[in-house]
This record gives structure tokens, sequence and C-alpha cells, in this order.
């Protein structure tokens, strides 16, 4: 008995370790005295964190809180159905008849996911019905059995109004919605008929959360791959600065002017830290940074200078950053 529980006291502790940072980390640029901003999504990248850089205000929303979004395509009289890419969801496209008949989630292979900038899902216009099967959270990390995880979803635009049902597998406990089209992004938690409340007030320069990543190199069961990094606001953009070029102390506003910019919503992305298979652990890429743009003269430059607390725990996003 005392052996087993020495096993199970040892096991924890490897597992608490692999979450930490080595006694010594890396060393951090020298400070150019700007603003600084922490965004938590815990170890387990269970939060998503919305960034406004004017105020230093941070906005955060469990990941499990929603399943979808639906968002009006800007100037294309069309709406779009993201998924909760945070939650590793899935989806596939489906006919009326195919969504009807629909019982086994294995019977369907037109699996897609969203990607920054791709969603899943075809666009909708006004007098069309979009038919679909839902994989909630393809890891099953948060919905294990198939009740939890599928969910067939029908959604409908009349007039001005989108109609939303969802339902079991066979084609039980339906759950029914009726959203105003709307400008702005309407969330939706599939286990309740109230919308919850998910993005800010405010409109956020960039968000931390996961989202998935292709890697068209790797076979398919690896391509699609979750990471937590940055991806840009509807109205941000971003360049990328090499520090090798000029150094993060020296740029100002006078060298904007030479930049390039792009609205790629994971410019900035996940790989401005880099995973150390010696140490199980994140290090820092300190040889670029970033020049956000927020409006019309409204710049930023940050950079990313640290992956873990105080405690060591990963998943404490550290950014610093000025208004230039």
């Amino acid at each position: 008995m005392k052996k087993l529980l020495c096993l199970s006291l040892s096991g924890l502790f490897l597992f608490w370790t692999a979450c930490r940072r080595p006694e010594k980390p890396w060393k951090l640029p020298n400070s150019s005295g700007g603003r600084l901003i922490e965004a938590h999504t815990g170890p387990e990248y269970d939060s998503v964190a919305f960034i406004r850089l004017e105020s230093g205000e941070i906005h955060k929303a469990v990941r499990t809180a929603w399943d979808l979004v639906l968002k009006p395509n800007s100037g294309q009289g069309t709406y779009q159905v993201w998924l909760n890419a945070a939650l590793y969801a899935f989806a596939a496209p489906l006919t009326e008849t195919e969504w009807q008949a629909l019982t086994d989630p294995t019977q369907t292979s037109s699996w897609k996911c969203d990607l920054a900038d791709t969603a899943a899902l075809p666009p909708l216009s006004p007098g069309q019905v979009l038919y679909f099967l839902l994989d909630r959270d393809r890891g099953a990390v948060f919905y294990r059995s198939p009740t939890e995880r599928y969910r067939k979803v029908q959604v409908r635009w009349e007039g001005n109004i989108l109609f939303i049902r969802a339902t079991q597998l066979d084609g039980s406990s339906p759950v029914e919605w009726q959203v105003p089209v709307s400008p702005d992004p309407t969330y939706l938690s599939l286990d309740q008929n109230i919308l919850p409340s998910i993005a800010p007030p405010w409109r956020a320069d960039f968000l931390i959360t996961r989202y998935i990543h292709p890697f068209y190199d790797q076979p398919e069961q690896f391509r699609w791959y979750p990471v937590l990094g940055a991806l840009l606001g509807e109205e941000a953009e971003v360049a990328i600065v090499r520090s090798a070029d000029i150094p993060y102390e020296n740029f100002g506003y006078a060298q904007v002017s030479g930049l390039s910019f792009t609205r790629k919503r994971d410019a900035i992305g996940y790989d401005w830290k880099r995973y150390d298979f010696n140490t199980g652990t994140y290090t820092i890429d300190f040889s670029r940074f970033f020049v956000l743009r927020t409006g019309p003269t409204t710049y930023y430059k940050l950079r990313f200078i640290d992956f873990y607390d105080a405690q060591g725990r990963k998943g404490n996003v550290r950014i610093e950053y000025e208004p230039l």
C-alpha cells in the first residue's frame, strides 16, 4: 500500500513539474520601460483572453462557454457560422436528407475544422438553410460520450431572423434560437437556449486563445493541430520586425512607414514561443517583435517576454507594449 501511494505521488509530482519552468529560466530582454499586460489562460489553456491595448483591458471567457459564433461577412451579404476552435471542434456539412437520416457520426467522412481565416462551413445567404453535424470536442477532453460531443445543427435565414435548431444524433432534445440579423457576432452554447455573454463590450485588438494550425507536412491524423497563440481582432493589422534589423528599444514612429502590414488573423500566431524537448518547457523567441495598427494613426509595438507565472506554471502570456 505504501509503495502504491509513493508511486501515485511520484506520478502526480511529474505531471505538476511538466507544466513548470526550470529553476534557471531564459534571460529576459532589457526592459524598455513600456507597459506590461498578462493574459492568464491557465496551464491547460482553458481561458480565451480578449485584449485592448489602449486601456490595457483584458476580458476573459472560459472556452467551454460557447460552441458556435454567427457573424456577418462584411460587404458580402452573407452570414458565416464559425466553430469554437478553442475546443478543437469539427463540422461535417450535410444535405437536408443526410441531416434527417444521420444517426451515426462515423457515417460521414467530410469533417472539416476552422482555420484562422477559413471557416469549415460554407457561407449562408438570405433564404438558405445550412445543415451540418458538429463534433464539439474532437479531443474528447470535456465532452467524452457521443451524446455530449455531437449535435445536428440547422441554420435557416428568413427575413431579418436566423433560426437555429440543434438536436441529438437521434433528433431528440431539440434546442432552438431566433437571432436577429446584426453586424455584431452572436455566440451560441448548444446546451441552452439563452445566448451567453462572451465578447467584451469593446473592440479587441487581438485574442490569446487556442486555435487550429495546419501542419501540411504531417499525416492527416496529425495535420490539424491545436496551438495557443494570438489572433488579430476584426480591424487590427500587424507587421513583423526582426530584432536584428532594428532593436525593439530603438523602434519608433518614424520607422512605421517602412513596414508592411497584414490582416491575416494568425500573423502573430503561436511560434513566438518554442518548445524545448530537452527541458519539457517553452522558451520565448526574442528575434522578432510586432507592430500593431489599431486605427488610421494608432500604432503599438509589442513583444512577448514570458509564458510562465511567478510559480512557474505555463499559460501565462506576458506582453510588453508601447504606443508609438
